[in-house]
């Protein structure tokens, strides 16, 4: 089944949702949907060789800090549903990247939600915005081809 909406998303990271991950209401909290994309954006950036810390685990330089994340809630999910959280740059700046998310069910491909945020690139010294690295655009693109596209 092919889905319009994921159009030029490529790379996901699946989940489960856990009981936990439910409200009162017997589905998909709020919260949880940020956590999933938190989820997303750690892996695709640790795929960039941008995250945190190298992979031996020394801190880096320079890192990302979220400054704005923003959610549009479109169906439920509830205890046990796969998920993919697909994630995708849709534009870089000078010092920043935003990126846009989809939730889906991955048994329907029914939209959960649909997200938009924006990190800045830091230098973890300086604690100031700092540019970007002049190939992240080709690391994206190398990152991404990995990964099939959508064609569910």
């Amino acid at each position: 089944m092919t889905n319009p909406e994921l159009t030029g998303f490529r790379f996901y990271s699946p989940t489960k949702v856990r009981f936990c991950e439910t409200d009162a209401n017997g589905h998909l909290s709020h919260v949880s949907s940020v956590i999933y994309m938190e989820q997303a954006r750690c892996e695709y950036m640790n795929g960039l060789g941008l995250f945190f810390a190298d992979t031996a685990g020394e801190p880096v330089d320079k890192t990302f800090f979220l400054v704005s994340q923003s959610v549009e809630y479109k169906s439920q999910a509830h205890f046990n549903d796969t998920l993919d959280i697909y994630m995708k740059v849709h534009r870089l700046g000078k010092s920043s990247i935003e990126t846009h998310y989809a939730i889906v069910k991955r048994d329907t491909q029914q939209v959960v939600s649909f997200a938009t945020s924006t990190g800045v690139y830091i230098d973890v010294h300086t604690q100031k915005s700092t540019p970007l690295p002049q190939d992240l655009a080709s690391r994206i693109e190398q990152f991404e081809a990995a990964f099939e596209p959508n064609n569910r």
